[in-house]
């Protein structure tokens, strides 16, 4: 009876260990991935994009928020007054914003705050990411 219990103990052994070796053995191997020449177009496109746009943290004057039609009003106004400053419009849900400016420096954009000012405009100075 021992005897057996010790040939069924040692044939389960063995077996256990065929079996995880088989298991282990499959996480070699070699992974190939086909993809079209297209995504890879498109992956170097992005690349040389993202070298040549450059962000830096900086400043920009936010002009006005609120609705869409008032944003544009105050664009209009604005190019009158500013026609060689960078303006862009951005719609935040729910609201519009205008801003004005690309600033390296808070002293530069509280400057220009103040020529603004003088405009009769709103404006504030707030920090984020600028192209260089």
């Amino acid at each position: 009876m021992k005897t057996l219990l010790l040939k069924y103990t040692f044939i389960v052994t063995v077996i256990s260990l065929f079996c995880s070796t088989k298991l282990i053995a499959q996480n070699e191997g070699v992974v190939r991935i086909h993809s079209s020449d297209k995504i890879k177009q498109i992956i170097s496109k992005k690349k040389a994009y993202n070298k040549r746009t450059k962000k830096v943290k900086g400043y920009k004057i936010q002009l006005f928020y609120g609705n869409e039609r008032a944003a544009y009003k105050v664009r209009d106004k604005f190019l009158e007054a500013f026609p060689d400053t960078p303006i862009e419009i951005r719609f935040f849900s729910p609201e519009w914003k205008v801003w004005v400016g690309s600033y390296k420096t808070r002293l530069e954009a509280d400057r220009a705050k103040k020529t603004f000012e003088e405009a009769s405009f709103n404006p504030f100075v707030f920090q984020t990411e600028i192209k260089i």
